[in-house]
């Protein structure tokens, strides 16, 4: 696994950056004291019979429920490269390993609190993304961590980047080449959406008060939205190939 603890002074924040040179990892990253684990893979389109056979009843019934046999392979490919890096780290076969949500600091709800190691008990935290045929999945030792991997669009609804960005986050958009904004608004968004995955409140933050330094290759994040837990966090990017973007989130302060 390739290491990555290059730091550098931000301010008074001395921060990891991510430079590694693969697009799809391993990595191994030390942020804020926090340690993290990233991998990338793609999912092949039609279902692996040994991917079906390391998934959960409920992931089962979820795979069953696509229309769309490629995203249900995708989904399958994704949730079994994520129970073999996790049984991997915690010494257990990936059927075995069992996953949860938690409450959403929000509203109390499981339905979209962030997933959860329930056993083998660990203190491993754990976050999961997928666009198309592409994951990116993350863990951390003892702390919250986000991931978020989307794809690079041309354009994007009309209403979109006002509805995700600040104002001065939208007047730096604006001050960007009009063929340069599309791709600007998605490292932005897959900013926000790492970090509101690590906050576990998810798609309830309102995303403009989540501030993001897309300038920056590691950012202090300020989460506005947050109604618990730590209001700061390290993001920065991920090597994510051509037509995708990545980032991983972190608190910028570990409890206690």
């Amino acid at each position: 696994m390739r290491s990555v603890d290059a730091r550098r002074e931000a301010g008074d924040t001395v921060v990891a950056t991510a430079d590694a040179e693969s697009a799809d990892g391993p990595w191994e990253l030390v942020v804020g004291g926090v340690r993290v684990r990233a991998w990338r893979g793609r999912s092949p389109g039609t279902a692996a019979p040994e991917d079906l056979r390391v998934l959960s009843g409920r992931e089962l019934e979820r795979f069953h429920s696509f229309r769309d046999p490629a995203a249900a392979a995708w989904y399958a490919g994704a949730h079994a490269s994520m129970r073999h890096r996790v049984g991997l780290l915690l010494g257990t076969a990936p059927e075995r390993v069992e996953f949860g949500r938690s409450p959403c600091p929000g509203c109390g709800e499981t339905a979209h609190g962030k997933p959860v190691i329930t056993a083998p008990e660990t203190s491993l935290q754990l976050s999961l993304s997928r666009s198309g045929p592409y994951w990116l999945c993350a863990v951390a030792e003892g702390a919250a961590v986000g991931a978020d991997i989307e794809r690079l669009r041309p354009r994007y609804a009309p209403g979109l980047f006002e509805a995700v960005l600040s104002t001065p986050e939208l007047a730096r958009l604006a001050a960007r080449p009009a063929d340069a904004r599309a791709a600007e608004f998605t490292r932005h968004w897959t900013r926000k959406e790492a970090v509101v995955k690590a906050s576990g409140i998810g798609v309830a933050t309102d995303l403009r008060r989540v501030q993001v330094r897309t300038d920056l290759p590691v950012a202090l994040v300020q989460h506005q939205g947050a109604p618990s837990g730590p209001a700061a966090w390290f993001v920065w990017d991920l090597p994510a190939g051509p037509d995708f973007l990545s980032a991983l989130a972190v608190p910028a302060a570990l409890p206690g």
